[in-house]
């Protein structure tokens, strides 16, 4: 980790950096964007614009860069700071996880609760829920049996 402080040099250029891209398996999409003299912002913004898919991890190629450059920031602090950083590899495994991880935290899968539904008429509907305590070594259940119209056949 040495070299000029910017943005460029922390996120691209830098030794652990290269590293850390390599193992992740992204590297070579950086080469063409580093030939040309570009500041680290126009990297990043040009990488942003071409919204490119990272296949193996199903991500985003920019949320990856996105993550994995705050997180060799991040390094980067623990390391002036005289704390203990991990192999490139491990955080390549860390950055991946933190992406997939943010990724399917921005799903919209909406669970919508519906609640108790009747059954068909001339059917029953049977609840069951239980608990154990282990420390108490004692546990209970309860059943709730309704029919069609809700009524409550527990005591038939």
């Amino acid at each position: 980790m040495n070299g000029a402080e910017d943005i460029k040099h922390i996120i691209f250029e830098c030794d652990r950096a290269k590293e850390v891209w390599r193992a992740l398996g992204i590297w070579e999409s950086f080469v063409r964007l580093l030939a040309v003299d570009r500041s680290g912002a126009i990297v990043l913004e040009e990488v942003i614009r071409r919204g490119d898919q990272v296949r193996a991890m199903d991500v985003g190629l920019a949320e990856l860069i996105l993550t994995g450059g705050w997180y060799i920031w991040w390094e980067r602090r623990q390391y002036v700071h005289g704390e203990n950083v991990q192999r490139p590899s491990r955080s390549a495994l860390s950055i991946a996880a933190l992406t997939r991880n943010y990724k399917m935290s921005m799903r919209k899968e909406a669970k919508v609760r519906k609640g108790w539904q009747k059954p068909p008429e001339g059917m029953i509907m049977v609840n069951v829920d239980a608990s154990f305590d282990d420390d108490a070594g004692c546990g209970s259940t309860g059943v709730v049996i309704r029919d069609h119209s809700g009524g409550d056949c527990s005591h038939t």
